[in-house]
């Protein structure tokens, strides 16, 4: 199996058309360097990839200013990064120095070379995003007033998949609850049947600030006291093992990501059409929608009723191959493996340590779908930080846990 899903395979960013002519493509990616290397708040979105990939974008940035020809235009990118006509004056003047085979072409296609090669991260910019009217945010209660019922609750007889959605919106600003609710207002207008599904939040903070909003709308809500760094590990865990299952297979979900209207129909039918299949990633890349893109994609899909959101009218950055975002696995090896490491909180390394163990044990693999993420507020607000350290030092892989995953009583003070 080579988990290339042709059937389901939509375009990655990296994928679409950027042009007519091979020069222009390359205009295109090399204006989008020069543009994130400008953009604090995308830099922002991806930061630790930002961070490790930063010297081969301003390697693009330096071959710019010393071309007299591209000085100017980059010029004006760098005063406004977020502004359409300066991005396409730039793409015009490198489009004729690359056609031209004039100085620095050269240059910049190897330095292109360089980050198409190793850089996971990019701008993305939809081909139709200049076409793109704003859009007034839609709130918590605009989208969750919507939504259709819950559905049949957990215990129903047909359901087969528990997907798992694990939570903290301490800031009601930051936009994580709006991705939440947009996140459910997804999962509820799927074309898989109904009781083919349960939906699990897991509220894991000081307080369950936002039962009332979510319970109405979701099969199981559970409150995961953790006053401390968020646990996403030990929420799934708890999710999984408190949700109402055991169903066969489990959907681990970010509440940041806007499914479509047949993302857990494709998921499923993965696991159908192989039966040796154990865990997979849906996607290959993710997008990361900046405010007004998310804004749009929100909207589009929660209040148009859109099945499926159109990238070309993003703007955001994206991720090649990221681990986290959704995971796909049978119950049973999730069992097997003892869930994900309840060791990690904080930021980061979940994810990959969970995948590792799935891949070792069970197998994991990866379709071409590409996952739409809202924005929300950063934690971390300076892209030119070092990312914390998961080092070689850390407890990858060593998940032997004496007693039961996902105790709802980890945190309490009793403890």
């Amino acid at each position: 199996m080579s988990g290339h899903d042709t059937a389901a395979h939509r375009p990655g960013p990296a994928e679409v058309s950027t042009g007519t002519s091979t020069t222009l493509r390359g205009a295109r990616l090399l204006a989008n360097c020069a543009t994130l290397t400008f953009d604090p708040q995308a830099q922002s979105t991806c930061w630790p990839w930002w961070y490790w990939t930063r010297p081969d974008h301003e390697r693009v940035v330096e071959l710019l200013r010393g071309a007299p020809r591209l000085a100017g235009p980059l010029a004006d990118v760098a005063r406004a990064p977020r502004d359409m006509a300066a991005h396409g004056r730039l793409c015009l003047a490198l489009d004729a120095v690359l056609n031209e085979r004039s100085w620095p072409a050269g240059e910049l296609t190897a330095a292109l070379e360089v980050i198409e090669r190793s850089a996971r991260i990019g701008l993305h910019l939809g081909e139709e995003l200049a076409a793109q009217p704003a859009v007034e945010p839609m709130t918590v209660g605009q989208i969750l007033s919507g939504m259709a019922g819950a559905g049949p609750g957990p215990g129903a007889a047909s359901t087969r998949i528990s997907v798992v959605v694990p939570f903290r919106a301490d800031d009601p600003h930051d936009g994580r609850a709006r991705n939440l609710a947009a996140c459910l207002a997804g999962l509820t207008d799927q074309d898989l049947p109904r009781d083919r599904y349960r939906i699990v939040v897991v509220e894991s903070a000081a307080e369950p600030r936002w039962r009332s909003v979510i319970e109405p709308h979701v099969d199981r809500y559970l409150f995961a006291f953790n006053p401390g760094p968020f646990n996403k590990s030990w929420a799934v865990n708890c999710g999984v093992v408190h949700g109402g299952g055991p169903d066969e297979l489990v959907c681990v979900l970010d509440g940041d990501v806007l499914p479509d209207s047949d993302f857990l129909s494709r998921g499923e039918g993965r696991f159908a059409r192989e039966p040796t299949l154990q865990a997979h990633w849906p996607y290959r890349d993710i997008i990361f929608a900046d405010p007004a893109s998310s804004d749009r994609a929100v909207a589009h899909r929660c209040s148009l009723g859109r099945p499926a959101v159109d990238h070309a009218t993003l703007r955001g950055v994206f991720l090649r191959r990221p681990p986290g975002g959704c995971v796909w696995v049978r119950r049973r090896l999730f069992d097997q493996i003892a869930g994900l490491d309840e060791r990690f909180e904080g930021w980061g390394g979940e994810d990959n340590d969970f995948a590792w163990r799935a891949d070792f044990v069970g197998g994991i693999e990866r379709f071409g779908d590409t996952l739409v993420h809202l924005n929300h507020a950063r934690v971390h607000s300076d892209p030119s930080a070092p990312p914390p350290a998961r080092g070689p030092d850390h407890h990858w892989c060593t998940w032997r846990p004496a007693e039961p995953i996902g105790d709802l009583a980890k945190y309490l003070p009793s403890r």
